[in-house]
């Protein structure tokens, strides 16, 4: 028969036993409920209910702070009112919160891209942009993505008509990644800031440059028809015609081009008339 006290050990033994099932069993439940929710939340967004996954999203967050699933939700959250809902400041906190809170999250790089791209696109405060885009680039370690970074930051300079910064940022593309699959496009947008400027020498040179480097590039045509453009506006016609007829087969909107070779072709007739009426030479050349 067992004593009064092997049977009270026995006892407690049991109940320590029972408290580490329930305790076990607390947590799982614990851990599955968050869990559950997400798994609604996403069903929800599956659905196209929008606003009903949000709000999933944000129950989780608020009530399970310290979830595994609370980056996924931020960035769910981010996502939905980036894309969906159209709510930027909505949108950029949620990105800024996985950045700040959550630094080991696979969603970071992709957080920073898309306030770059808000700040870029929908803001237009190019300086915010400017530094997410550097931010991201500091971190990336793949060259490709690298080389698409640094050629976005100089669309961002670009497009605040910061020319000389623009195409510093492509060059360091170009000199760092010369094989980037951006290069071609940062050899073509250097070209074209120097178009704008009126300086039609030097964005020939850059344009013949790219399309000696990249002859498969899939801005090609485009590249050779700023050839066209470069010949006509420093009076190489001759030059010019040649390289509007070559395209002529091949350009998106061929109308384009026959108007160029049309009025060209009227240009050198006019002024080859001009010049014989006056004794001059041929005009058109170099």
């Amino acid at each position: 028969m067992a004593s009064r006290i092997e049977t009270n050990h026995q006892i407690r033994s049991s109940l320590r036993y029972s408290a580490i099932g329930a305790l076990m069993l607390f947590v799982a439940a614990c851990n599955q409920a968050p869990k559950s929710i997400l798994a609604d939340a996403e069903a929800r967004w599956r659905q196209g209910d929008f606003l009903g996954a949000v709000q999933g999203y944000e129950r989780l967050v608020d009530d399970y702070p310290k979830s595994v699933y609370c980056d996924d939700s931020y960035y769910a959250i981010g996502t939905i009112e980036y894309l969906y809902l159209n709510d930027y400041p909505k949108a950029v906190e949620a990105y800024r919160k996985i950045v700040s809170d959550y630094p080991g999250s696979p969603y970071v790089a992709e957080a920073e891209r898309a306030l770059a791209e808000i700040y870029e696109n929908k803001y237009h405060d190019h300086r915010r942009a400017v530094a997410e885009y550097q931010n991201l680039l500091e971190r990336t370690k793949d060259r490709a993505q690298a080389g698409e970074i640094q050629f976005r930051i100089g669309e961002v300079y670009f497009d605040q008509g910061d020319f000389d910064q623009a195409r510093s940022e492509w060059e360091q593309l170009l000199n760092q990644s010369p094989k980037s699959d951006w290069s071609d496009n940062a050899l073509y947008r250097i070209g074209s800031s120097y178009y704008i400027q009126g300086r039609y020498s030097d964005a020939l040179a850059s344009f013949q440059q790219a399309a000696i480097r990249y002859p498969d590039s899939d801005v090609i045509v485009e590249i050779r028809f700023r050839i066209a453009n470069c010949y006509e506006e420093l009076d190489r016609w001759d030059e010019a015609l040649k390289e509007y007829r070559s395209l002529a087969d091949v350009y998106p909107n061929p109308e384009v081009v026959q108007l160029k070779i049309r009025s060209l072709e009227n240009r050198q007739k006019s002024s080859t008339a001009h010049r014989a009426s006056t004794g001059g030479g041929s005009a058109g050349t170099e």
